[in-house]
């Protein structure tokens, strides 16, 4: 929700928003970013790259650290250069941290409501360009009354979900390999 309230500031339409205020200074017009239909959903795609990079820096930089230096300089001694190091060292020592990241990464896109809901003008607007699944469970809860129908598309998303990261788990699954 914070990154959503900060992000309500920086796209806001006239020129106090950050972005409109910094188009204003090279002489351009505001532009309505939450307003445009053709901008709206990449305004909000981008704030969840914003928002997420920071995990995946860490994850990744915690999966490079825990590969062994030895493995390298085998590598080098072997003629490796540097793409055929990533591509035949780094990248198979890492396909657990790859695994762990696309479930996380999955979920997360099933879960872009907060963002959405608060940036969002009409709550999945303009014209429902930005919907998405939890957007439309809460409307059917809380604007139509429909809790039941609104519990089952919950239910669903849940099932979605495992799913998803069952079928994640099991399409990159592949044996150990011991360092």
């Amino acid at each position: 929700m914070i990154i959503g309230v900060i992000f309500r500031r920086v796209y806001a339409p006239d020129e106090s928003g950050l972005l409109n205020g910094l188009l204003g200074v090279f002489g351009i017009d505001p532009i309505p970013i939450m307003a445009d239909r053709n901008i709206a959903l990449f305004a909000i795609i981008a704030v969840l790259v914003w928002q997420a990079v920071g995990f995946y820096v860490v994850l990744f930089s915690a999966g490079m650290a825990s590969v062994p230096k030895d493995i390298y300089e085998a590598a080098v001694l072997d003629g490796a250069g540097r793409a055929s190091m990533f591509f035949r060292v780094t990248l198979p020592l890492l396909r657990d941290t790859l695994q762990v990241a696309w479930v996380y990464l999955g979920i997360a896109a099933f879960d872009a409501f907060a963002i959405v809901q608060v940036l969002s003008i009409e709550q999945g607007g303009p014209d429902g360009a930005t919907t998405v699944l939890g957007m439309e469970i809460y409307r059917n809860a809380f604007s139509y009354s429909q809790m039941g129908y609104a519990s089952a598309m919950g239910v669903a998303l849940f099932f979605v979900t495992i799913t998803f990261a069952a079928l994640t788990l099991r399409v990159s699954r592949r044996e150990t390999i011991e360092l």
